[in-house]
């Protein structure tokens, strides 16, 4: 490398259900199944003395002797022959690109920071093939053994009956779900997508930090830290082989179609909304699957059965992707002021009507009460031996780990069961005296809601940072996809999450990590691949290249495709209706609406800077408007307060509306589009509004290209726009009334849109502004109460 780097010994930890924890030093688990004490006598006898030497971390891309591992030789070459400004200017383009495509992280911790930029790091993470097989039957093994302990509990519960895991740890969890008991799933599988969190201890082993098997997020920014691999590497990228993880969509949707017996299921993704941390996830998810985003408002439970509100009317769910936690998904059966789940879910999923994934009370087996455990599970359960060890873990509330834990508080990390997102972490070495006072307080109060690890030194990976490339600790989180025959599938890859802060060793996206490309690259043949920093021309027709052209060529034979949700179950594609849940399509026509609004409003702020408006005029807009201007004021005064009105609040504001409403129909419109409108926001942001409205034109043009059903309702809202307009400023209203008209004709056959073909007609007679109101009634009744 150019620029020197020193060998990082911090100490971390890290992630979040919705990202997990980090740190390192793992301990071999036992070939068989220990007991309750001597799990304690091991932990307390081996545990870690106060003067030892602080070890070295494993370099992911370097031996100790300072050498490129051979794996990693083209990145090394790379990294010895390309500049820092250059490295930088790399990853400012990356920033970009994650800008433009809207790629963010919602941080519950900061009010002025709900949509934060993840940080991203061009320098990839590297891992052999070879390595990755283990990994791979590693997480299989796991998941496979938690999946069955999570049926277990809910019926037979032979391993609590044995004393291998104690009753009272599972009823104690807080993800612990009596609603389950007794439920018979058609295929019995609970934990469909996980994300099992790994570090590399100092010798370069892997092992398990935790498991995350209730909503693990963090798939889409592998999938994009791929997409800016490919686009600003693409010479690199190009000639190494790299595993591929495009496919990842694909095969999620393939499993969970699995996980219903039922031909061509209907799936969805179930969202708490734009404000969730993981939204960007879920709507990138529903586009790449081709299924609907839905909130909770957009179901309903008739007969058991579980409905979705289409502008066509209701449609059957029969699979139910939920990123909501258990207690919001049904305010009938859990949290009765939650408004963000469906009354009525369980009793549709206990009577079998639609497959909830994950299944509901599935956090048990991620609780870290209970992670001691897995390896006795393995056991019990497949009779194997663990092939990922577990970090050793002392229990608080047992009382003499819990004793050893609090004389060791500055050595040790200390985590919540139920904590996630590196949120209510005591990290020892790095604390003051005083938090780890309050923190002692908190572990007396509660000692069963707490564990303690060893502060291990995560492995750390080369990282362009502000003054050159230094090492950062890095964890992983692999993908895992359980399908409903019992069989399990993990692409080639995973989420590297990086600790941006030097010697932290917090990775949590949610406490300012950062994210890396992962590259898992085929390793039986390094001599071809590091000759002359390429591979060799008789290479470079692999079946990895050909898989590469193939990808490329079908991205651009959808080039003009607008890839939006159709309801299943039809024999052909082409077939099939495209789905607009009415609360989307009323984003769409207020898309519309305020597009119309800040255009109107950009003329008027150039005629009052031009004075092409007269006296009467202004004080016309003043009075039918609603403008924080006095109309008794002179013509001067009142254009400044127009302006300064309009500068200051009416534009931002529909700027705004511009985001939310484009944010809340992300799942129907293409991401070209989407892109298009973040552009709008980054303009208005720098306070550039009228660099803004001229991208609006971009944003039009591109809605216009749009799926025929979006496009009408957004041109349903850009005419009513006009035509309230019209009727407010008394101005002539029969063009807007008759584009308005046109567009209610190209709206589905149903009864209940056609009551607004006639009182459109009525307006169109009357010219009167009480029918225009009855439209207005009448279309919020349709978009609220359904067709």
């Amino acid at each position: 490398m150019n620029q020197k780097s020193t060998q990082s010994q911090n100490q971390t930890q890290n992630d979040d259900k919705n990202g997990s924890q980090s740190q390192n030093q793992a301990q071999e688990q036992g070939q068989t199944k220990s007991t309750t004490t001597e799990t304690t006598n091991t932990n307390v006898k081996n545990a870690p003395q106060k003067n030892a030497k602080k070890p070295q971390s494993f370099d992911e891309l370097q031996t100790g002797k300072g050498q490129y591992r051979p794996v990693a030789q083209t990145v090394g070459n790379w990294l010895d022959n390309i500049n820092i400004d250059a490295l930088s200017h790399l990853n400012e383009q990356a920033e970009n690109i994650f800008y433009r495509k809207g790629v963010t992280f919602t941080v519950y911790s900061d009010a002025k920071n709900i949509e934060r930029m993840i940080p991203f790091d061009i320098i990839p993470r590297i891992i052999a093939a070879s390595e990755w097989q283990l990994i791979e039957k590693g997480c299989k093994q796991r998941i496979t053994a938690l999946n069955a302990f999570l049926h277990d509990i809910y019926h037979e519960q032979a391993i609590m009956k044995a004393g291998i895991v104690p009753a009272s740890y599972v009823y104690a969890s807080g993800c612990y779900e009596p609603w389950m008991m007794g439920i018979e799933l058609d295929k019995p599988i609970y934990s469909h997508i996980s994300g099992i969190d790994l570090i590399r201890d100092e010798t370069g082993r892997f092992c398990v930090l935790e498991d995350n098997l209730r909503t693990p997020s963090g798939v889409s920014y592998m999938l994009e830290s791929r997409n800016i691999s490919e686009t600003l590497l693409s010479d690199m990228f190009t000639h190494t082989p790299i595993l591929g993880i495009s496919d990842y969509p694909k095969r999620l949707k393939k499993c969970l179609s699995s996980s219903t017996s039922k031909y061509d299921p209907q799936i969805v993704i179930l969202t708490p909304g734009r404000f969730n941390s993981a939204y960007y996830e879920h709507a990138f998810l529903a586009h790449e699957m081709n299924v609907p985003l839905v909130h909770g408002y957009d179901l309903v439970v008739e007969d058991s059965k579980v409905y979705m509100q289409g502008i066509r009317g209701k449609v059957q769910v029969d699979v139910i992707y939920r990123r909501i936690d258990d207690p919001y998904i049904d305010p009938l059966a859990f949290e009765s002021n939650s408004i963000l789940g469906v009354s009525g879910l369980m009793s549709a999923y206990r009577a079998g009507k639609v497959v909830i994934v994950n299944a509901p009370g599935t956090g048990v087996a991620d609780d870290k009460s209970l992670y001691p455990f897995v390896p006795d599970m393995i056991k019990f359960y497949l009779d194997e031996d663990p092939i990922l060890p577990n970090i050793e873990t002392y229990q608080c509330r047992k009382p003499d780990e819990l004793s050893y834990v609090l004389d060791n508080l500055d050595k040790l990390v200390v985590k919540e069961t139920q904590g996630s997102g590196g949120y209510g972490m005591l990290i020892g070495p790095t604390s003051t005296k005083q938090e780890i006072s309050d923190y002692r307080k908190r572990l007396l109060d509660n000692p069963a809601g707490f564990i303690a690890q060893p502060t291990i030194s995560l492995s750390t990976n080369p990282t362009a940072v502000a003054d050159g490339i230094a090492p950062r600790h890095i964890d992983l989180r692999p993908f895992i996809l359980s399908h409903g025959d019992g069989s399990v599938d993990i692409v080639p890859g995973g989420l590297t999450r990086v600790a941006m802060v030097e010697g932290s060793l917090v990775v949590n996206s949610s406490q300012g990590g950062g994210i890396k490309d992962t590259w898992v690259i085929d390793d039986s043949n390094l001599d071809s691949v590091n000759s002359n920093n390429t591979l060799p021309a008789s290479a470079k027709t692999s079946s990895h290249n050909h898989s590469s052209l193939e990808n490329g060529a079908a991205d651009h034979a959808n080039y003009y495709d607008r890839v939006q949700p159709i309801e299943a179950g039809y024999e052909h594609l082409g077939d099939a209706p495209m789905i607009l849940l009415l609360s989307t399509a009323s984003h769409l026509i207020w898309l519309g609406r305020y597009s119309e609004r800040l255009y109107y409003y950009d003329s008027i702020m150039k005629q009052l800077i031009k004075g092409d408006l007269k006296k009467s005029q202004v004080q016309h807009l003043i009075n039918h408007l609603g403008f924080e201007a006095d109309a008794n004021e002179s013509l001067k005064v009142m254009k400044a307060q127009m302006m300064t009105d309009l500068e200051q609040k009416i534009i931002p504001n529909v700027v705004q509306s511009i985001e939310t409403n484009v944010q809340e129909a992300k799942g129907v419109i293409g991401k070209d589009t989407a892109e298009l409108y973040n552009l709008i926001k980054r303009l208005s942001s720098a306070g550039t509004y009228r660099a803004a409205t001229l991208q609006l034109y971009a944003c039009n043009a591109a809605m216009k290209q749009e799926h025929a059903t979006v496009t009408c309702f957004w041109q349903l809202g850009r005419h009513f726009e006009q035509l309230e307009r019209a009727v407010l400023l008394n101005e002539d209203s029969m063009a807007a009334s008759l584009e308005f008209k046109h567009w209610i004709n190209e709206l589905p056959e149903n009864t209940r849109w056609r009551e607004l073909t006639r009182l459109t007609n009525q307006m169109i007679r009357s010219k009167r502004f009480s029918d225009f109101k009855l439209i207005s009634q009448e279309f919020n009744i349709i978009l609220r109460q359904g067709v």
